[in-house]
């Protein structure tokens, strides 16, 4: 609930509970808190997102830029991300074939990078999509009994698709003013944006 004022989201809170209270629940008070918003302050976790209050550069020096509300994967969706993808390329799973592992490693990308793309989130792909790379090499070099840098020369080097990895480069969309976040089907059934 977005308020100009602390007094607006206490009272907004106070309806929110009674709202609930009705239907026999209750916010949690763990993740239920009042946050101001300001430039560069510390911001919030929501739904897997972190949103900030951020000031763009402006151009060519002209001045101040627009304020405008980022998101990005919160620091907890950016270590699930990381942990699932070791999980994938673990040392238990050596027996599985090169090309199944990437599979597997794709469709979870695959779902995690179409949640998170819309925003501000195109630098946190490209780090989730170095680590996949990362882990697939070690994963290479000891599959064939080899040192990291082995792994990483067949995946980097001998492979001109890194084996298979899928690439998360332009799958951002991030937010335009006076513009929809998510693209909108015409009478066509066609996307647009």
């Amino acid at each position: 609930v977005m308020c100009r004022s602390r007094e607006q989201a206490e009272a907004a809170l106070a309806q929110l509970r009674a709202i609930l209270a009705e239907l026999g629940l209750e916010p949690k008070e763990a993740k239920t808190r009042l946050v101001h918003l300001e430039v560069d302050g510390p911001g919030f976790d929501f739904l897997g997102f972190h949103h900030r209050l951020v000031r763009s550069q402006g151009r060519r020096g002209t001045g101040k830029g627009v304020v405008f509300l980022a998101r990005w994967p919160s620091c907890k969706a950016m270590q699930h991300a990381r942990d699932r993808v070791r999980y994938l390329t673990a040392r238990k799973r050596l027996a599985a074939p090169v090309e199944q592992i990437v599979q597997e490693v794709n469709r979870y990308l695959r779902g995690w990078a179409g949640y998170f793309r819309y925003g501000n989130s195109a630098k946190h792909l490209d780090q989730i999509r170095s680590f996949a790379v990362r882990r697939l090499a070690l994963f290479v070099g000891i599959r064939h009994k080899r040192r990291f840098s082995y792994g990483w020369h067949q995946v980097v080097y001998q492979s001109p698709d890194c084996m298979g990895l899928i690439s998360l480069n332009g799958s951002v969309v991030a937010p335009r003013a006076n513009k929809p976040w998510r693209e909108k089907p015409n009478a066509a059934g066609e996307r647009r944006r």
